[in-house]
């Protein structure tokens, strides 16, 4: 599983001087053009291209070499691989995924990590229940990816029709003891959920099943269950894990829509208010380099070159020239976005890849802006 702990260590290949190989690779069998090692056919163009535009560099051969046995050894699991080679610090790692990037190659200082930052901004980990008045399945989704861990059982009896002189009484009595074993089961799949937050923490909840189970169970949640709560969803207790993902994927996108409208329309505020909050990539790569961001947002569409200063590390829009601050040379950087994100996230900021209308709004402030710690 590619988790923030992965992404952690690769992100400390930005401190090393040589390049890094980043190569992702499309291993979707749903597309024919991967089926059959198609894919490693794919990944094997595109590092051939990549050498020939970096002509006589023996570290781009060894590492392109080893990437392609990492590529050519995958049982495709996933719909997508990350591969990342560092020949100086012997790092050869590669990673499936389930979510879809689109096949590509980079070679540069530092991995090129900007897919796998959106894709977890736009996966937070999800727990979900889901539930009948017998039967219980517990699940994570992450990145795409749906893994069952619990099936609970629970020896709840049905509602019988009570007969004779004492009907009415017997029901009552029946209707009493039917609702205090569907409470129990409901207390037994909460205790479960709790216990595998422990194990595999996450950061949403969702209760599925026959309304009046799921209704039971939100109705007994704890505080702090009932605080990551997001959604009931109808599915029946039996439902194959590809329903369940399907479900569980449409209430991300709607959840993660939500929040980027709110979080821009925040960021806007600040920026109308002069609070602490700056907008445009000239002011958002100088407090990039100060490592006064809280919280980084911009187009996923955006794309920009700029430079890092050799001495003192300032960004700039500026490609070439001298650093504005002590005057050394710029080194240029390609992918200016990718590499504010990344220094963002190392001194503990968050990033926001914003899509959709949140993007429109952000458009009109220069695509790009940062909400700042002081």
């Amino acid at each position: 599983m590619l988790g923030r702990g992965v992404l952690s260590r690769l992100h400390c290949l930005t401190q090393q001087d040589s390049n890094t190989l980043t190569l992702y690779v499309s291993l979707d069998q749903g597309a024919r053009a991967n089926r059959n090692g198609g894919f490693v056919v794919q990944a094997e163009a595109l590092l051939s291209h990549l050498r020939s535009e970096h002509e006589a560099d023996p570290a781009l051969e060894r590492a392109a070499g080893r990437a392609a046995e990492l590529i050519s050894g995958v049982e495709p699991q996933g719909r997508a691989a990350v591969v990342v080679v560092h020949g100086d610090t012997g790092l050869e790692e590669i990673h499936q995924v389930g979510v879809s990037f689109p096949s590509s190659v980079y070679w540069r200082r530092g991995a090129f990590l900007r897919p796998v930052v959106e894709a977890m901004d736009e996966h937070e980990r999800y727990g979900v229940i889901l539930a009948d008045s017998k039967r219980a399945r517990l699940f994570t989704v992450y990145l795409g990816e749906i893994t069952e861990h619990r099936h609970l059982w629970s020896d709840t009896g049905g509602r019988a029709k009570a007969v004779g002189v004492d009907q009415w009484r017997a029901e009552k009595r029946q209707q009493r003891h039917h609702d205090e074993e569907l409470a129990a089961h409901a207390k037994r799949v909460i205790d479960a959920i709790r216990d595998l937050g422990l194990e595999a923490p996450f950061d949403r909840l969702i209760v599925a099943g026959p309304q009046r189970a799921a209704s039971q169970i939100v109705r007994l949640l704890p505080k702090r269950l009932h605080g990551k709560l997001v959604e009931t969803l109808s599915l029946p207790v039996g439902a194959p894990e590809r329903d369940v993902l399907k479900g569980i994927l449409e209430v991300q996108k709607r959840m993660e829509r939500g929040q980027e409208a709110r979080l821009v329309e925040g960021l806007l505020s600040e920026l109308h208010e002069g609070g602490r909050a700056v907008a445009g990539l000239e002011e958002v790569s100088a407090v990039v380099s100060e490592m006064r961001v809280w919280t980084l947002f911009y187009d996923q569409r955006l794309d920009a070159e700029g430079g890092e200063c050799r001495d003192c590390g300032i960004f700039t829009t500026k490609t070439s020239g001298f650093c504005p601050r002590c005057r050394a040379g710029l080194e240029p950087v390609g992918m200016l976005v990718d590499r504010l994100a990344q220094v963002v996230l190392e001194t503990g900021g968050r990033v926001e890849a914003v899509a959709g209308a949140p993007a429109e709004d952000l458009r009109a402030v220069g695509s790009i802006g940062a909400l700042l710690r002081y």
